[in-house]
Parts: C-alpha cells; sequence; structure tokens
C-alpha cells in the first residue's frame, strides 16, 4: 500500500469527523504580559509555570465539565455545547463557562511567573460552530465558525482581572450575575460588537461551583 492510497484513505475517514453545533460556548484566556515576562526566564521556568496553571484549570474543567480544547502557547480554550435550544440548557453552559472563567482568575495570581502573580484577561461568545478533524496527520478535535473568532476578540480587547463576554452571553446569565456594560466594543475582523464585563466577587453565590475553598458549603448548597 503506497504513501498515496494511505492518504487517501486517512482523508476519507478525516472528512467524515465534522459536526454541528448550533448553541457553543467559547472560552478564550490568556495571561497578561505573557511575551515580555517570558523573555526573562528559562524555558524551563516557563514551562513549570505554564503546568501549574493549565493543570489547575484542567482540574476545574473536570469539575465544570466544560470541555479544554487545547492550550496555543499562554492561551486557554474551552468549549460548552449545549445539547439541546432549550433556553434553560444554553444557559446553563454559559453558566458553567463564565464560573470557569472566574475559578480561572482566582487560580492565576496564586501562579508566579518570573517572580509576580499572574493575570488572567477572559473573553466569551455564543453561537454556532463546526467541530472536526482536518488533515492527514496528527489529529486534534478542534472547533471553527465566527463564534469562536467573536470569542478570541473578545478576550483580545478585555480587561485584565475580567472576562469580557457577548450580548448572547450577557442575555443568558444577566439575571444570575452582574455585568458592566462596555458598549460598542471596535474588534479586528469584526468592527464594533457590544460587550459586558464580569468581574469575579468572592464568596457571592451566583459565582460559586462545587471547587473545594471556593464558596462555603451553605453557599455551594444552594446552587
Amino acid at each position: 500500500i503506497n504513501a498515496e492510497y494511505m492518504g487517501m484513505v486517512n482523508m476519507r475517514f478525516v472528512m467524515q469527523v465534522v459536526h454541528l453545533h448550533r448553541n457553543a460556548v467559547l472560552l478564550f484566556a490568556d495571561i497578561v504580559n505573557f511575551t515580555a515576562t517570558s523573555a526573562t526566564l528559562s524555558p524551563e521556568q516557563l514551562v513549570l509555570s505554564l503546568n501549574n496553571l493549565v493543570t489547575q484549570i484542567d482540574h476545574s474543567c473536570n469539575v465544570l465539565k466544560v470541555q479544554k480544547v487545547k492550550t496555543i502557547g499562554d492561551c486557554y480554550m474551552a468549549i460548552s455545547l449545549a445539547t439541546t435550544d432549550i433556553p434553560r440548557d444554553v444557559q446553563e453552559s454559559c453558566r458553567r463557562v463564565l464560573m470557569l472563567a472566574n475559578q480561572l482568575h482566582k487560580i492565576s495570581p496564586q501562579v508566579r511567573l518570573g517572580g509576580h502573580p499572574m493575570v488572567m484577561r477572559a473573553g466569551m461568545s455564543l453561537g454556532p460552530v463546526v467541530g472536526g478533524v482536518i488533515g492527514i496527520s496528527k489529529f486534534a478535535y478542534d472547533f471553527w465558525g465566527d463564534t469562536v473568532n467573536e470569542a478570541s476578540r473578545m478576550e483580545s480587547t478585555g480587561v485584565p482581572g475580567a472576562t469580557q463576554v457577548s450580548l448572547g452571553i450577557h442575555n443568558h446569565l444577566c439575571d444570575m450575575f452582574e455585568f458592566e456594560r462596555r458598549g460598542l466594543v471596535q474588534m479586528k475582523g469584526k468592527g464594533e460588537l457590544e460587550a459586558f464585563l464580569h468581574q469575579p466577587v468572592p464568596g457571592r453565590r451566583a459565582e460559586c461551583a462545587t471547587l473545594p475553598g471556593m464558596c462555603e458549603q451553605s453557599e455551594i448548597s444552594d446552587l
């Protein structure tokens, strides 16, 4: 069997691994001033700090039932896929991802990078995406679509220590969480989009998750 034939077989297999998800909640988060700070560290120091941070965020994803997609340098990408179009199901996906964002804002200052506490900036968006595998080697399930781009822009134009969300996320969570309206924000490749900021407040019931030490037990039981 020659390599060309195997490539064709692999491509037929890969092209079948494509799924449309109509209600996906995307999170992007990255470390503020990472490039400048990492230039002062050895590769070993850098990887140790990143591994410490990412391992803790991975644990939070598992507890909150949010899917980690990948890390890209210092950027963390995660997703929650609502299984139905029922507003309550979509709201629950939004809630879990925002609680993940709150948790990473809590975790990051406890991890030091170059002697300084890490600070993260996060962005979220809601909408349809396509998930699948492309190429014929080193397969990795990934997601594409305008919602992915919008979540990335929400992060890059956001504020350190906070989570910037799209109008769709805000509309699903405004009765559960507090948001600051930023108005129209210019975003590369997207133009002006309505954006809202959420600043996590430790101990507030709606912002707690079932993670050890995140809230008092009495607050957790009310979720």
